[in-house]
């Protein structure tokens, strides 16, 4: 029984490591996005509202993340 315990709690870090590394891929994801968006707008290649509009959707995006959980 206490094996099957070690599998559980294996199986369990496993997959909250899983997890962490994929949520953390794609922040590192759209953080560069961002960082290149507003490379460009500083640069006058695009208009800063394709940044606005970015910026609006991570926020809309992560307080409906935060809203659902409780």
């Amino acid at each position: 029984m206490a094996e099957q315990t070690r599998r559980d709690r294996a199986r369990e870090t496993s997959s909250r490591t899983y997890t962490m590394a994929l949520r953390a891929s794609a922040a590192a994801v759209v953080l560069v996005m961002f960082a290149g968006l507003a490379y460009l707008v500083s640069i006058d290649q695009l208009d800063g509202g394709a940044l606005l509009l970015y910026a609006g959707v991570l926020l809309g995006y992560i307080m409906n993340a935060i809203w659902s959980r409780q």
